[in-house]
């Protein structure tokens, strides 16, 4: 990336998958920089190192910003063409709403599609542990699974049940292209912070390489698609996935 600005550190998981990243907080922050042109570059990092305990994070002159949100937050201040500075109340609080079901239940339905679903964890299982160093796959990775399928299992999402599972995220994906329906952008015909929260929700879900009936549904909902293309154009048209290491 190239520009007057110092360039901004953009603490993240490594690209994975086919995808800018499989995290669907770093893609939504790294898709955000991309398409405001901000110059950035990408230091591969884990939550061990976060301040906040979590990724993505930021350091943009000296100052530390973590939490997705906040750091679109930081880069909008002041701005005359902020992304939200025109929403309605009423809009505001729709993105509030739509960002917690994309950011919270279809979150949780990216990792039981990956990590829970005995089926998917069969093949993403594979992906993972040729990434990972070997006492992490050794003993690490099985501590990371059982501590998410715990949580699944609180919210409904039981290993032993992915039929009950992804009728819930169905019914998530139906209202999201529900209210979308064929506005070219989440809250209407102009871009908003919302639309990247689902930039990074969906992509994930739509354009993991891995078959699931949650990434099949979604990918049936010619709406969602189309949204989704518009958006990959105005963040990631310039990416491509990295050489293998």
């Amino acid at each position: 990336m190239s520009g007057e600005r110092p360039a901004v550190e953009l603490h993240q998981f490594d690209s994975f998958w086919g995808l800018p990243n499989a995290s669907p907080f770093c893609m939504k922050v790294e898709g955000y920089l991309r398409w405001r042109r901000i110059p950035f570059r990408i230091v591969v990092s884990s939550p061990r190192n976060s301040p906040s305990g979590q990724v993505p994070w930021v350091v943009d002159g000296g100052e530390v910003i973590a939490d997705s949100q906040k750091i679109i937050a930081h880069f909008e201040q002041g701005r005359t063409d902020a992304l939200d500075a025109g929403l309605t109340a009423r809009e505001l609080a729709a993105a509030h709403m739509l960002r917690r079901l994309l950011e919270f239940d279809l979150f949780w339905q990216i990792n039981y599609s990956r990590w829970v679903d005995p089926a998917g964890w069969a093949r993403f299982a594979l992906d993972i542990r040729a990434r990972l160093p070997v006492p992490m796959r050794l003993f690490g990775l099985a501590l990371v699974r059982r501590r998410l399928v715990r949580t699944c299992r609180m919210l409904g999402l039981k290993p032993d049940n992915p039929r009950i599972a992804y009728d819930i995220g169905r019914r998530h994906v139906d209202a999201v292209a529900q209210w979308l329906g064929e506005a070219p952008f989440m809250l209407g015909d102009g871009i908003s912070s919302v639309d990247f929260s689902a930039l990074g929700v969906l992509g994930n879900i739509m354009r993991q390489p891995a078959r699931s009936p949650i990434r099949d549904h979604a990918n049936g909902q010619e709406n969602l698609v189309a949204w989704l293309d518009r958006m990959w154009d105005l963040a990631f048209r310039d990416w491509s996935p990295p050489e293998p290491r």
